[in-house]
Order: structure tokens, then C-alpha cells, then sequence
């Protein structure tokens, strides 16, 4: 029994170690987010918000945090990110609208946020309603 409980342990701190990371900023930073113009192979970008309330960087801080990231993926989109966060958090809307799609570039982390995380991060990067195709 002290060995499945050592190894539950075990497992959970190694789960939990591959989560930290995630986020390289605090809630008293401000994020830059920026909007791809153009076409969908465009790599030019113009800044849409900056967001320096602390409730708000707080809130992406928990969405962040409160993925199931996905570590060292190769990720291949067919098209430039439609949205960068601070240029590390490089953000892909899916075909139907209803979710995105987050890499961070610097150490090879993935994830699809569910739909009510992509809701909330839609909201607060683009400061509009998500509408779904």
C-alpha cells in the first residue's frame, strides 16, 4: 500500500513539474497582444490591445495555468497565428470559431483550450464577444 501511494506521488509531481513554466509573466506585467494582417501566411502583425489591469493578466495567467499542455510538440499550422500574446504565446482560432489553439515558442508547449477557456481569453485579448461559426 506505501508503494502505490509512493508512486501516486511520484507521478503527480512529475505531471505537475511538466506544468510549470507555462506562464512567463505576472499579474503586474502588461501583455502585448498583436493581430495578424493580411492573409492567412502573412508574418505581419499589428498590436490591438495591451492589457495592464491585473485582474485581467490574472485571469490569463489561470487559463494558462489551468490547460493540459501538451510539452515538446512539433506543431505544423497551415497558417500564421492569428494572435500573439507578448511574441511567445503564438494563438490559432479553429475553423469553427469556437476554440483556440495556443503554442508557446519558446519551450515547445501546445494546447486546445476548451471552449469556455477560449471564450474567456477571446474576450479579454480581442476585448469583443466570441462569435461561433
Amino acid at each position: 500500500m506505501k508503494r502505490i501511494i509512493l508512486i501516486i506521488i511520484l507521478l503527480v509531481s512529475i505531471v505537475g513539474c511538466n506544468q510549470k513554466g507555462v506562464v512567463n509573466f505576472d499579474k503586474n506585467d502588461t501583455i502585448v497582444i498583436e493581430e495578424r494582417v493580411g492573409d492567412e501566411l502573412s508574418t505581419n502583425y499589428d498590436g490591438i490591445n495591451e492589457i495592464d489591469d491585473e485582474a485581467l493578466v490574472q485571469e490569463v495567467i489561470d487559463i494558462f495555468n489551468g490547460a493540459q499542455w501538451e510539452t515538446n510538440v512539433e506543431v505544423n499550422m497551415p497558417r500564421e497565428p492569428d494572435f500573439k500574446i507578448n511574441k511567445n504565446y503564438h494563438i490559432w482560432v479553429t475553423p469553427k470559431r469556437n476554440m483556440l489553439e495556443v503554442v508557446i515558442t519558446e519551450n515547445s508547449y501546445y494546447v486546445r483550450l476548451s471552449e469556455n477557456q477560449s471564450s474567456k481569453l477571446w474576450t479579454i485579448i480581442t476585448s469583443k464577444e466570441q462569435h461561433v461559426d
